[in-house]
């Protein structure tokens, strides 16, 4: 079971904060462009975070996709992270680390 913007309206009744006015082009965003380039652990984490009660709470594919992004950019060697849900956030940074990098 997937997160996306329909599952977490249906699961706390409230719609999700975003630029896009549409849950479907959000969902063919998903599809198309986050899901495929998602790493397979990255993917097995999310599918079984989506299944907690608190799953709202755990950072989403796209952004993970970001911060992967973004320590590519600065070429960091290392990542440090403080308050943990699942670790989706952490395992996304640490895929994105040279081979020297640490956590």
């Amino acid at each position: 079971m997937a997160v996306n913007a329909e599952t977490v309206t249906k699961s706390t009744n409230r719609k999700l904060k975003s630029l896009l006015r549409s849950d479907d082009l959000y969902q063919y965003i998903l599809e198309t462009s986050v899901y495929p380039r998602e790493p397979e652990p990255l993917k097995e984490l999310r599918e079984v975070t989506s299944t907690l009660e608190w799953s709202i709470m755990a950072t989403t594919a796209h952004a993970g996709q970001f911060l992967n992004m973004l320590m590519k950019l600065l070429n960091a060697k290392n990542t440090m992270e403080i308050g943990v849900f699942t670790g989706y956030s952490l395992l996304a940074t640490a895929l994105a680390l040279p081979d020297d990098g640490k956590v």
